[in-house]
């Protein structure tokens, strides 16, 4: 451990005493660090307060951190007092654009679609996301800039006193992600932002983001995923997503499942918000032809509302064809902005679109001529179905090899039957900076017994990646896929092999 400490470019003094804040704390900053180190001095003062900071952060509980045993005794009112204590009531809505967007999947990418639109127009938009793959500054961006390091020590040292206090309460101490939530707003109010785009960590009813007064709201699907938390049924997991549905504040809707459909329409008819759902106010297609050509995806918006603009073969340089839904959405949240006087002319729209880059979705790290490394964020059956699709799409005639690891609370059996039918060979791992992971061995353990995929072992990820390529000898794609946790190990390795 102490060993970790150095590396990271840590002070023992910092890091606090408690085995289990300890560990978790010092993981996390050997991966957060793991980048700067290199180039910025182990004792330079600012590092040294940066440290401090994220140590004081992390020291809070940590649902990203915890397996599915743990409760999650989530509630709003201590958040409700963040944003009272700071003032950020004019940044959460109630003077500013905001968009709220909640989803099983999806959510994300479709979050940074309306960001990227809205900031092609004019606007300074603050956009919220969790988690992070590398630095916790990605998770609240201006324009698509990071905070910088002397930021994040600033909006911690000023929101700490007012935490400490709530934690002296009864209303207890804020969660890392209350705390990272009002870094976020409060960041957005200090760069004056003229718009917030707000995605939903888990659920919706009771997120943290969930104490906005959103100018629209969009739930992107519904899937299964964390139902220890949400549910056991689709109906249960789109009650908690349809949870961000405000009074009179029209709601985008791009869930299929007829289950989680009749959920959100009853919700949306209860709060009288005007539902504009996937299949009846507008439809997407996607121009199959133009897939082939490049790595992103072509899609026409097909519209059956007044209020929503058909688009024609627009280009997302986002590769899917599930990014077209996504698109879809993005665009028929713009229009419910342009009809309540936030106006994106179409044309910078469509340009935003076809630039936007997401770290992490379906990320293609080209090796050598032929072979091509794909990182991918899924971590969930349906999303693990929509990257095989595009592999399916990708692949030619090319071996498919598979690095695959994910957390304890994930179903990975369906996963693992979706991998196998796309995948050659597979290699099982694990991420190693969170205590979430499941152990590879349990995975060799549940692969189907009918599989033809050739499977191996590696704990180390990166050796895992590195294998992979070193055994290619001709054409090949490399798929790596499974976890947020496992994308952040790996992505720095890929981004310095593909330079």
């Amino acid at each position: 451990m102490d060993e970790l400490v150095q590396t990271a470019g840590l002070s023992p003094l910092l890091v606090p005493p408690n085995r289990r804040q300890r560990d978790a704390i010092v993981i996390d900053l050997a991966v957060a660090f793991s980048l700067r180190t290199a180039d910025v001095a182990p004792m330079d003062p600012l590092l040294v307060d940066y440290n401090r900071a994220i140590a004081y952060l992390y020291e809070r509980i940590n649902y990203e951190r915890t397996a599915d045993s743990v409760p999650y005794p989530f509630r709003l009112r201590r958040m409700h007092q963040l944003v009272a204590s700071l003032d950020l009531a004019d940044i959460c809505g109630r003077n500013v654009p905001l968009v709220h967007i909640a989803g099983t999947k999806g959510k994300g990418s479709t979050a940074s679609m309306v960001a990227t639109m809205l900031s092609a127009g004019g606007y300074r938009v603050g956009l919220y996301t969790s988690p992070h793959l590398i630095k916790l500054e990605e998770r609240f961006t201006v324009n698509g800039e990071l905070a910088s390091e002397r930021d994040v020590i600033a909006l911690i040292d000023l929101i700490a006193p007012i935490a400490d206090d709530l934690g002296n309460s009864d209303l207890g101490s804020p969660t890392f992600f209350e705390f990272t939530t009002a870094m976020a707003l409060l960041y957005f109010k200090q760069r004056n932002c003229t718009a917030v785009v707000l995605e939903v960590g888990l659920g919706g009813k009771l997120d943290s983001t969930n104490v906005c007064t959103p100018t629209v709201t969009a739930i992107t699907s519904i899937g299964y995923d964390h139902q220890h938390i949400l549910g056991n049924t689709l109906a249960e997991i789109a009650a908690q997503k349809a949870g961000i549905i405000k009074p009179g504040v029209p709601v985008v809707s791009g869930t299929t499942e007829p289950e989680a459909r009749e959920v959100i329409e009853r919700i949306a008819a209860q709060t009288k918000a005007r539902l504009y759902a996937i299949g009846d106010a507008f439809e997407v297609k996607v121009v199959a032809s133009e897939m082939s050509k490049t790595w992103s995806t072509c899609f026409d918006l097909i519209s059956h509302d007044t209020s929503i603009r058909p688009r024609e073969h627009w280009s997302i340089s986002l590769d899917g064809y599930h990014q077209a839904a996504n698109a879809a959405v993005a665009c028929t949240i713009m229009d419910q902005l342009t009809a309540r006087g936030i106006d994106v002319p179409i044309e910078a729209q469509e340009t935003a679109l076809a630039d936007v880059r997401i770290a992490g979705r379906v990320e293609r790290f080209p090796f050598r001529p032929g072979v091509d490394v794909i990182l991918d964020t899924s971590h969930n059956i349906d999303s693990i179905a929509a990257l095989c699709r595009c592999v399916q799409a990708r692949r030619g005639d090319r071996p498919v090899t598979v690095v695959f690891g994910t957390s304890r609370d994930k179903h990975h059996i369906p996963m693992l039957a979706e991998l196998c039918e796309v995948a050659d060979a597979i290699l099982l791992t694990r991420y190693h900076n969170n205590p979430r992971f499941r152990e590879p061995q349990d995975l060799m353990r549940d692969l189907p017994a009918s599989r033809t995929t050739i499977a191996s072992i590696q704990d180390d990820p990166v050796t895992a990646v590195r294998e992979s390529l070193s055994r290619v000898t001709g054409s090949h794609l490399i798929v790596v896929c499974g976890s947020f946790f496992l994308a952040a190990e790996i992505r720095p390795l890929l981004e310095s092999m593909s330079k």
